[in-house]
């Protein structure tokens, strides 16, 4: 089984890398650029908590036979990932950390794009 955190860092990946064309527009523009960050960074850990839901679920009790099905890999090919990838333990704190850094790089980035950082 891979982990929980290896799991959200997989869909908060996916959620990034679909938002990243609008991101990239916004930074384009100047105009936005709050707002779609702000979208970009819900939706990114959102799809980081549908990935892990069936890890949680597992966790909170509901049968393995359940969780494990074909129809879990709704939610980020949570079945696939765990049969190829059983081992995750390091990987998914490090892939989740990494995420957070890019995030908060952006942030940082965007935040001197909009003019948020003044020096006197």
């Amino acid at each position: 089984m891979a982990s929980a955190p290896f799991h959200f860092a997989v869909g908060a990946v996916a959620g990034m890398a679909a938002l990243a064309p609008r991101l990239a527009t916004a930074w384009e523009s100047r105009s936005g650029l709050a707002p779609t960050t702000r979208f970009w960074l819900l939706a990114s850990w959102s799809c980081g908590v549908a990935a892990a839901l069936p890890s949680l679920l597992r966790y909170a009790g509901v049968p393995e036979s359940f969780t494990t099905g074909p129809w879990m890999n709704v939610f980020f090919l949570h079945p696939w990932i765990n049969r190829w990838l059983p081992r995750t333990e390091l990987l998914g704190g490090t892939a989740m950390g990494a995420c957070i850094a890019c995030q908060y790089a952006w942030l940082l980035l965007a935040i001197r794009r909009a003019g948020g950082v003044r020096r006197k």
